[in-house]
């Protein structure tokens, strides 16, 4: 039968169990840059001026590691100890007020309000050391984990464990240090992401408050990295506004050119009171127009001081990470945030393509697109805003250059094709039309063909410089010339690579390949051909010493192809030409003999110096040819004297 309680003594009592401990510490705070954020609020509320963190980073942790916090601020006594910090939930900002104590002659704005932070320590670690100095006299205690939530005895029951210098007086300075052991935390914690993550998640970090966090004695700064548009545009500025109905705010927002790796570093961060409140979003915006991929690249802050009101309704959760945004107040925070980085996200598409568009290769062939009829520069500026909102062009500006570029000249061979249509249509008897025709038949050639020949110099140029460098033989300049033989001779343009003579030439000299970077095998000399025309190319290493082998290495290889090409009895095949080239940066003496024989022999021995001065200097005068075929006054031509001149 159950037993009842008589009327008069019938008393309902709530009682907390230690497992909500666990709620309100392990689950609660779980990671060690939230945990350890509510340690350093806490010195902020004790009126420090210093607060060091001593954390292993950069390597797995173990059980056996220790994580320190320490502050100078201004400690607590024993009964400070058991009356208020040893209380869970206490509201310390409705029994002292919205500041704190005066200390040392500072007032600080109280960010503490819930009276569960004490507890973050449990997020990461079973064991809780607290060691503070008030006015000279220690007291030391250690609260533990496992004993306060898996006995399943009440919390009002947990007696702390006094520890061995309490109660002791001491020489030092007021402050608070927390200990934390046994720690849970095991994977490696990379010191960058801990330093930014932990900067994110306060404002008072610019030393203008005299405070400062020292994270393994280095100082934790909030600085900036560099932004491609910011509002406002001065690092460190803030925007200050009014959102009606909610308060006043202020703000910054800022787009880097190229997508933020850290993804939680993505969005904009809301704090209260200086601390954390909001873990970076987009105001509930999933994406838009340019949302999607504008979102990658934007991070921000808004500092709402209204949504942590002593006295009014605390607006922000538990674990610091989100706001209460069903509260009229935060909605309209909301909404104005919505608003916002829609404008912004819209803006930053707009100014982007606008910096692309100005670039100088792009404004160039903009100008150069002024001569095409109206419907194919149109179409051109149409294509340019296109691919100018391309995101993934931030990354590399130059294709953005190569694809304009390619595009310019699609329209210009179409060109070609409607100058050839009006050719077709046109009267022979109308002899200046046909004439009109011509010349720009002319114009758009000697353009084309100066740009092309523009490239081969600045190729050429390059292609020195790798030289210089002494970049090796193989495979980099080995291959590039068998690719471009017109950079060892203008006029081989119509060579190509001759696999065939490369074999016969290999098989009959017992010519090993070697092995290259990669471990492709490469001979040390290729062929090229065409149908009337053999040469053989062997290239040596910058700085390497040319003597009587190499020479008449090469000599055998042409003597060779020349019989070669004799034996063939049919005209049609027969090659008129057989040559070779090596070249060089050196020759030992007493060669000079040897190589005037070889030069009589169409062999040439040519230092890299000398052949690629002359094959820049021959482009050029082709250049300087080509242009004069069409008007100077031609805006596509003056457009190619600002490049020579720039």
């Amino acid at each position: 039968m159950t037993k009842h309680s008589s009327p008069q003594s019938r008393r309902l009592t709530m009682r907390v169990a230690g497992g909500l401990v666990k709620l309100l510490g392990l689950q609660m705070y779980s990671g060690a840059v939230p945990a350890i954020a509510e340690l350093i609020s806490n010195a902020w509320d004790a009126v420090s001026t210093k607060v060091r963190v001593t954390i292993p980073l950069g390597r797995p942790l173990t059980s056996g590691d220790e994580i320190i916090v320490s502050d100078d601020g201004h400690g607590m006594s024993f009964d400070e100890c058991n009356d208020l910090y040893l209380v869970v939930g206490r509201d310390r900002r409705s029994e002292e007020g919205d500041v704190s104590r005066k200390y040392k002659g500072r007032v600080r704005r109280l960010m503490s309000r819930k009276g569960i932070g004490k507890l973050a320590g449990f997020g990461i670690a079973h064991r809780l050391e607290v060691r503070t100095v008030r006015d000279h006299l220690v007291t030391h205690f250690g609260l533990d984990y496992n004993r306060i939530v898996s006995s399943g005895k009440l919390i009002d029951k947990y007696t702390p464990e006094l520890l061995a210098d309490d109660g002791k007086q001491t020489k030092e300075a007021n402050g608070t240090t927390i200990r934390l052991t046994d720690i849970q935390v095991t994977r490696s914690i990379p010191e960058d992401r801990f330093r930014s993550s932990m900067a994110r998640r306060f404002t008072i970090l610019d030393g203008k408050d005299d405070f400062h966090v020292l994270i393994n004695g280095k100082e934790l700064k909030r600085g900036e990295q560099p932004f491609q548009f910011r509002y406002p545009e001065k690092p460190g500025k803030w925007f200050k506004e009014d959102v009606a109905g909610a308060g006043k705010i202020r703000w910054w927002v800022g787009f880097r050119k190229e997508p933020i790796d850290d993804e939680e570093a993505r969005g904009i961060t809301v704090f209260a009171r200086s601390k954390l409140a909001q873990s970076p979003w987009f105001f509930g915006i999933s994406g838009g127009v340019h949302g999607q991929h504008g979102m990658q690249y934007m991070t921000g802050e808004v500092e709402a001081d209204f949504l942590d009101v002593t006295g009014g309704p605390d607006l922000i959760a538990t674990d610091r990470g989100s706001v209460l945004w069903e509260d009229p107040r935060a909605a309209t925070l909301k909404e104005w945030g919505e608003k916002k980085v829609k404008k912004l996200l819209a803006e930053w598409g707009d100014k982007r393509k606008t910096k692309k568009i100005d670039r100088p290769v792009v404004r160039r062939y903009l100008e150069l697109a002024q001569r095409l009829p109206a419907q194919d520069r149109a179409l051109f500026h149409k294509f340019v805003e296109r691919i100018a909102s391309i995101p993934q062009l931030d990354k590399d500006d130059e294709i953005l250059d190569e694809l304009v570029r390619f595009g310019y000249n699609a329209l210009t061979n179409h060109r070609f094709l409607e100058v050839i249509r009006q050719l077709n249509s046109a009267s022979p008897a109308d002899r200046d039309k046909v004439a009109e025709i011509i010349s720009e038949w002319d114009i758009m050639e000697a353009v084309q063909t100066a740009q092309k020949v523009k490239g081969r110099v600045e190729i050429i140029r390059k292609f020195r410089e790798m030289v210089e460098k002494g970049v090796p033989e193989k495979p980099d300049m080995h291959e590039f010339l068998r690719t471009h033989p017109w950079l060892v001779n203008p006029q081989w343009e119509m060579l190509h690579h001759e696999k065939s003579l490369d074999t016969l030439l290999r098989n009959r000299f017992k010519t090993k390949a070697t092995k290259g970077k990669q471990g492709a095998k490469r001979i040390d000399f290729f062929c090229l051909a065409s149908s009337r025309q053999y040469e053989v190319v062997e290239l040596k290493r910058p700085g390497q010493v040319v003597g009587q082998k190499e020479l008449d290495q090469l000599r055998d290889y042409v003597f060779f192809l020349r019989e070669h090409a004799d034996k063939s009895n049919d005209p049609a095949t027969k090659v008129d030409r057989v040559g070779g080239i090596l070249v060089y940066s050196d020759v030992k003496s007493g060669m000079r003999q040897h190589v005037n024989a070889l030069h009589k022999e169409q062999i040439y021995v040519q230092t890299w110096d000398i052949l690629l001065k002359t094959t820049e200097e021959l482009h050029r005068e082709f250049l300087d040819v080509v242009k004069g075929r069409a008007p100077a006054s031609d805006p596509r031509i003056k457009a190619l004297e600002k490049d020579d001149e720039a």
